[in-house]
């Protein structure tokens, strides 16, 4: 049975996307009910050899007895040869390893299989959405799984909400494979944050800036709806389907910060945003106009104000902690169910 529970936390250095912000606050959130960390550092080990290699993952998990439980934030990216040596040696002391899921090469396509052995090797999977899970399980994946639906969004309480909402929109995230921004085919106006390069926007994008998180937290406008959606690049990049199975983060800046949202009907997250009226999922950016057109002022703020009150849940770091409970509940129970099947 479990003695301790541990959390790895990937050691890198900030940015401007949501890469480090997703895997810092599933780590915090993670420190308020118990877990304690595991700190991974990425680095290049092509010049380290198996023996050195072994004996850096010791020495990271040297407090690791078996029976306990590590919840280890998938990738971490460093080399595939990490990530399986680092759940051998772990598997090896008796220890329950967990992979919570927050990218999959898989997923987007791409033939890696060192990654469906690392999914199979695991004890539990905490994946984004049914989708994923079902995908998964067609590409030969066996582990158990949980769903965690959203990422949660810890955001500090000087970032106030808005009471009041335009029919206009905001976009934050990679505008190099935001396709859409340069031939945004919708009068409504739309705001864009984060690194432009060389795109060219339609005349209806205006260009907000570049920012770290907390100051893109203070820029960005409240009274909006926010914008996920990818498409795929011809020079390569099978965005889109992708989000036939993730939960997008960005998604869920939007919504702790009151955002409703706007996303492609066929996405994961889609089912999530009309079961709990938290946006809108449609088929085509062509549709945005007419739907914008529909919605009375009265509709305008009581999805408003449902959009502040679930805020709070990611603010709260609500999903996160709820996955963590339940997988080490749920393992528990496994433990439990395969000592009186060996007895039987």
């Amino acid at each position: 049975m479990s003695l301790a529970n541990w959390l790895t936390y990937i050691v890198e250095g900030k940015s401007v996307d949501s890469v480090s912000k997703a895997r810092n606050d599933i780590s915090l959130i993670g420190d308020t009910i118990g877990f304690q960390r595991l700190y991974i550092y990425r680095y290049v080990d092509s010049n380290e050899d198996d023996r050195a290699l072994i004996a850096r993952i010791d020495g990271i998990t040297a407090g690791v007895s078996a029976g306990d439980m590590i919840v280890y934030q998938y990738p971490s990216y460093n080399s595939y040869r990490f990530e399986l040596n680092f759940l051998h040696q772990l598997k090896k002391r008796g220890a329950t390893v967990v992979l919570l899921i927050h990218d999959s090469e898989l997923l987007r396509g791409n033939n890696i299989p060192e990654e469906l052995n690392l999914l199979n090797q695991s004890d539990w999977l905490i994946t984004h959405s049914k989708k994923m899970e079902q995908q998964f399980i067609l590409m030969g994946v066996k582990t158990p799984m949980l769903t965690k639906p959203l990422f949660d969004y810890l955001i500090p309480d000087s970032i106030s909400l808005d009471s009041s909402l335009d029919k206009s929109i905001v976009f934050a995230g990679n505008i190099q494979k935001s396709v859409f921004l340069s031939n945004w085919p919708s009068k409504t106006k739309i705001a864009a944050f984060g690194t432009k390069g060389e795109i060219q926007f339609s005349k209806q994008v205006s260009y907000g800036g570049t920012y770290q998180q907390e100051e893109l937290l203070r820029r960005m406008p409240k009274n909006r709806f926010g914008i996920a959606w990818d498409d795929n690049l011809q020079q390569g990049g099978n965005y889109q389907n992708y989000t036939r199975y993730n939960a997008p983060h960005k998604v869920s800046l939007y919504l702790a910060l009151g955002l409703p949202v706007i996303v492609w009907k066929n996405a994961a997250i889609a089912e999530w945003i009309s079961k709990y009226q938290l946006g809108f999922a449609i088929d085509s950016l062509k549709e945005i106009d007419l739907l914008f057109e529909s919605l009375s002022t009265d509709e305008l703020l009581k999805l408003k104000k449902r959009v502040n009150k679930f805020s709070q849940l990611l603010r709260k770091g609500i999903f996160t902690r709820n996955a963590l409970l339940q997988v080490e509940r749920d393992s528990l129970f496994k433990e439990v169910e395969d000592s009186e099947c060996q007895m039987e």
